[in-house]
């Protein structure tokens, strides 16, 4: 825990920049929302209706942010998996901020309710880990130039942490899949 502390007060600005990308996909993915035909609308929320029936997060869900992650960690050699990361976290909020309103069309009053327990059960550590792998992945990336222009290998023990928290994201996908998908279709259900 001391040392996730210490990686946000010594990352502010990263962590501020990723705030504020996270803001901007949420509200874009809002007004995509809004964009849409009544009909688009309509069928969206009869299909996610039924998603969150039966399951709110599926198993290919995990299998997804395992070979997103491993594309963009075989990346970060050529200098591309930082800006691939970097879509990555604003199409999740995107994604984020086109849910919000459909919790409102779907839950009515309970939909505060239900997004911020949806986000947090599903979303919220999701998104922590992935800050936390922008952070390690670009400490990476400063690391392997540095190291490139000293030939030397330091930059394979920052590779472990980025490994690790690969790792971290996908227990948490299995956690959100086995346990937090039962009580959001028991809630919401």
């Amino acid at each position: 825990m001391k040392t996730i502390w210490t990686s946000l007060k010594k990352h502010k600005s990263l962590f501020l920049f990723l705030s504020i990308l996270f803001l901007f996909g949420f509200v874009t993915g809002i007004l995509f929302y809004f964009k849409q035909e009544a009909s688009v609308k309509e069928t969206i929320l009869l299909s996610l209706n039924n998603l969150f029936q039966e399951n709110v997060f599926p198993i290919k869900n995990i299998f997804y942010h395992f070979i997103i992650l491993m594309i963009i960690c075989s990346t970060l050699f050529c200098f591309i998996g930082l800006p691939l990361l970097i879509f990555y976290i604003f199409f999740e909020s995107i994604t984020i901020g086109f849910l919000f309103p459909i919790f409102f069309s779907l839950f009515k009053i309970n939909a505060i309710f239900y997004f911020s327990l949806y986000f947090l059960l599903i979303k919220f550590f999701f998104l922590f880990f992935l800050f936390l792998f922008f952070v390690k992945s670009f400490r990476y990336i400063k690391s392997y130039l540095s190291c490139l222009k000293r030939k030397s290998y330091d930059f394979v023990k920052n590779l472990k942490y980025v490994a690790i928290l690969i790792l971290i994201i996908l227990i948490n996908d299995l956690f959100v899949y086995f346990v937090s998908n039962r009580i959001l279709i028991f809630l919401l259900g």
